[in-house]
């Protein structure tokens, strides 16, 4: 019992946790493993970042990586999964906002136009490097079930253990009776 208490209390820590930090950076993203090294040398693969919201878009600042200050690191949505560049220019197209974006570490003209509606939110400058890479371990869904499932197995025999154990500990004892 007391394992299922905690086991319960480290689930609640961690959601308490999640959505903590998804209330003060405001955004439903607020930590992200950088997944390839398209930033670097500002962010490299498997580092920690965390993200703020956007409430007004024309706060993000636009500009090379070279200028200074260089322009904003932001998290949009790309095709499949959110992508982590800098805001290098922007252009208003049929009265909206598009950020133009740019890896540091890509070759010049790789360049992606990407609407507003697609920001996610901005770099606040903070990432803990390496520990990204437990997530990235973790990215496709099989793998997180597979885990989930494999510690819940785990409890379950520590919790049911001694209880087995002394089941058949008492059957032996009434055998040799």
């Amino acid at each position: 019992m007391q394992t299922a208490i905690m086991i319960a209390a480290v689930i609640l820590a961690v959601l308490v946790f999640w959505f903590g930090l998804s209330l003060v950076f405001r955004t439903d993203h607020p930590v992200l493993a950088v997944a390839s090294g398209s930033m670097e040398p500002v962010l490299y693969a498997g580092d920690l970042i965390f993200i703020e919201g956007l409430p007004d878009i024309s706060d993000i600042y636009a500009a090379s990586a070279g200028a200074d200050p260089p322009g904003d690191i932001v998290v949009y949505n790309g095709a499949r999964e959110l992508i982590v560049h800098r805001v290098i220019d922007t252009k208003i197209v049929a009265g909206r906002t598009v950020f133009i974006f740019h890896g540091d570490a890509n070759f010049p003209g790789a360049n992606e136009d990407v609407s507003e509606d697609r920001i996610v939110g901005r770099y606040v400058g903070f990432k803990i490097p390496w520990l990204g890479h437990i997530a990235l371990f973790f990215d496709p869904p099989e793998r997180k079930i597979a885990f989930v499932v494999l510690w819940i197995v785990i409890l379950l025999i520590v919790e049911l253990a001694p209880t087995i154990r002394n089941k058949l500990g008492r059957k032996n004892i009434d055998a040799s009776i």
